[in-house]
């Protein structure tokens, strides 16, 4: 179980290069660990040269990337490419039954770049079904990934019972779900929240309001 206030990294859903910029400072600003970029309209080339021009502009603030297009093998090292430390993706080749070919590949880039953080979606919204998460999440930290789960669908939570069983063997990240109301009961299970739709004035803007709210939730001792 994580010993620490678990890391917030809003999930910025990719526009255009200028929103993805100021996005990126107002999660900055607000307080935030860190973010995702992801695109959801085939836009991963242009995604990428805006992490790269990011990363340089904000240095020592993660800016991790979940490229959709490309298999996470590809996805990972173009994200090394570009300086990303982050990477996340909903099918790292991990589950109760063991790893795949790709996944066994991403376990040794995992070895070889101590620095890289892999987040392993298990357990997952939209995903087949995982018939034991608590075996997911072993084997994805076994292979050096940060176990990375959700609820059944975007925006919703997941059963709170099934965070704790799957938190019990260290790391892990959330990805749907969280809100300024809901945080507090699952962040003392968590090690990282992913978080898009419980912060969101729109599909690519943060509500800062909501954001520091729900960082203020997460990190309670720190704002009193």
């Amino acid at each position: 179980m994580p010993v620490r206030s678990p890391a917030v990294f809003p999930v910025i859903h990719y526009l255009d290069a200028d929103t993805a910029f100021s996005e990126i400072l107002v999660a900055r600003t607000c307080g935030a660990d860190g973010v995702f970029l992801i695109s959801h309209g085939n836009s991963d080339v242009a995604l990428l040269g805006v992490a790269r021009l990011a990363i340089r502009e904000h240095e020592g603030f993660p800016i991790g990337l979940n490229l959709l297009s490309m298999p996470c093998i590809q996805a990972a090292r173009m994200a090394m490419d570009v300086g990303s430390t982050m990477v996340w993706a909903d099918d790292m080749g991990v589950g109760s039954m063991g790893l795949t070919a790709e996944g066994k590949e991403m376990s040794a880039l995992s070895r070889a770049n101590p620095q890289l953080q892999l987040f392993a979606s298990v357990a997952f919204k939209y995903r087949p079904h995982e018939s034991d998460p608590v075996g997911a999440a072993t084997k994805a930290r076994t292979a050096g990934f940060v176990p990375t789960t959700s609820g059944s669908a975007t925006g919703q939570a997941p059963d709170r019972t099934k965070i704790e069983t799957m938190a019990a063997g260290g790391s892990l990240a959330i990805a749907s779900g969280m809100t300024p109301e809901n945080v507090h009961l699952y962040a003392p299970f968590l090690t990282h929240i992913l978080v898009a739709t419980g912060v969101a004035r729109t599909e690519h803007h943060i509500d800062p309001a909501k954001l520091k709210a729900l960082i203020g939730q997460v990190r309670p001792t720190e704002h009193s």
